[in-house]
């Protein structure tokens, strides 16, 4: 009870961002990435990792224009594209998904956006 930590979840421990896509930067093609994407600027091409641990995070104003596929994935920019997440989807109240949406879990608050299916896989899969 008192003098022991408690353990932080696996996600927090390895959420690290090896990339960053800063503002008024335009990113032509497809992204393979391992580890951690933080995207605030725009790309044109799908964004993908076969990383288990891989973390996307799309900022507000952000834009990613093609497909996604990672492991973890933050919303609170714009996707127009299908998304294919074997872990986590966590969509804040500006996120705005023109697209598919298939996910193991799904966080989703008042105000964002899907306009396309949401579709659960039934258990993780390889991406």
């Amino acid at each position: 009870m008192f003098g022991k930590k408690k353990k932080q979840p696996k996600e927090v421990l390895r959420a690290q961002i090896q990339t960053l896509i800063g503002d008024n930067t335009v990113i032509e093609g497809v992204i393979n990435f391992t580890g951690g994407m933080h995207i605030v600027g725009q790309v044109n091409g799908s964004v993908e990792s076969e990383d288990i641990d891989s973390l996307l995070i799309i900022n507000e104003g952000a834009l990613v224009k093609g497909d996604v596929k990672v492991s973890h994935l933050i919303v609170n920019g714009q996707i127009d594209g299908n998304v294919f997440v074997n872990g986590k989807v966590e969509l804040f109240d500006r996120a705005c998904i023109n697209g598919d949406v298939h996910y193991n879990l799904l966080e989703l608050p008042v105000g964002a956006e899907v306009n396309g299916n949401l579709i659960r896989n039934a258990q993780k899969t390889d991406l």
